[in-house]
């Protein structure tokens, strides 16, 4: 497989799509309703394929990889490390079955791979002096107990009673329509909370502290995704109370919380598409994502909403808006220096 954009390379070996980055047309106004339904229901789309496909595996991992809500009204050790060992599961085929084909079995070469640059060996920036082994052990370490003991919480809080319908509930029309509604807009809760959580994390109070370990990783690859201090692992996870405010079923606060935790190994994957033969491919989404390691302050959030163009963080990906993000960090820089002037 050869990479039909290679001859864009730069001299550092890195590249970017031909095309800019376009948000979703719910973004769009005026409205263009032709657009959002054919991006609501077409392939690919909001719905098709990866939306739905998380939330089958949100139905699977309830029916059949989850204790009953009645065993888990106490917390136990038993039914905690059930939750802990299929969590860890889920992680170790999804991040390193990625990480394999990718990097290791190269099935792809380095097509649609945004730089050519190997992940940092020998770095004192990592654990382990290794790039790739300190994403790990702070993947597995820190964020797989940390989401794990969000969703004990959610199941307990369901099971007594605290949150939803307890272990009674009903299952009338208005009950399972409210819980598709959740469905849906589970993306965008998603979307939303990680900006704002993102930028908290960038201030000068929390970033050195605890969001610069997962900067540490400027050429990302799935393993990244969730490389974090266990302080950002409680913010970035901490989406899924709202689904404790809302639910009325823990699966809806399960594919919450799995969107948080899956999510990122696409987006953090290095590259544009991720090919599976010659025909099929996975849309990494990536480039949204990437440009904001690479330049640090674009790209809070998502492309599906344009929390970003609305604070003036948005980076489409073209050298325009390179050189549009310089000056707007030089005019910022300059209003610091008057500011800082005018009180000596």
């Amino acid at each position: 497989m050869t990479d039909t954009a290679s001859i864009q390379r730069d001299e550092r070996g890195d590249w970017r799509p031909a095309n800019p980055i376009v948000l979703a047309p719910i973004n769009n106004w005026p409205p263009n309703p032709k657009a959002i339904t054919q991006w609501l229901f077409g392939w690919p789309g909001y719905l098709w394929p990866y939306n739905a496909f998380w939330l089958v595996a949100a139905i699977v991992t309830w029916a059949f990889l989850t204790p009953s809500l009645q065993a888990m009204q106490s917390i136990e050790a038993w039914w905690v490390g059930v939750l802990l060992a299929r969590n860890a599961g889920f992680i170790l085929l999804l991040f390193g079955g990625l990480h394999l084909y990718l990097y290791v079995f190269r099935a792809q070469g380095e097509a649609f791979r945004y730089t050519t640059r190997s992940f940092a060996a020998g770095s004192s920036r990592f654990r382990f002096n290794h790039q790739v082994r300190d994403n790990m052990f702070h993947t597995l370490l820190s964020g797989v107990p940390v989401f794990t003991a969000y969703e004990v919480i959610t199941y307990w809080g369901f099971a007594n009673g605290f949150l939803g319908y307890g272990s009674q509930g009903g299952a009338s029309v208005g009950f399972w329509l409210w819980a598709v509604v959740l469905f849906l807009l589970a993306p965008v809760i998603h979307s939303v909370h990680f900006y704002f959580g993102h930028r908290l994390l960038h201030t000068k109070l929390l970033y050195g502290r605890f969001h610069a370990f997962h900067h540490h990783n400027v050429d990302v690859g799935p393993w990244s995704g969730l490389s974090m201090h266990p302080v950002e692992h409680v913010v970035y996870f901490s989406t899924v109370v709202v689904q404790w405010l809302l639910a009325l079923h823990p699966i809806n606060a399960l594919y919450q919380i799995q969107l948080a935790a899956f999510l990122p190994a696409l987006s953090h994957s290095g590259f544009e598409k991720v090919m599976m033969g010659k025909t099929f491919s996975l849309d990494g989404g990536s480039h949204f994502h990437y440009l904001h390691h690479k330049h640090f302050e674009c790209n809070y959030g998502g492309s599906l909403v344009p929390l970003d163009r609305l604070f003036g963080t948005y980076h489409d990906g073209t050298v325009e808006a390179d050189a549009a993000m310089r000056e707007r960090l030089r005019a910022r820089r300059q209003a610091l220096r008057k500011v800082k002037t005018a009180y000596l």
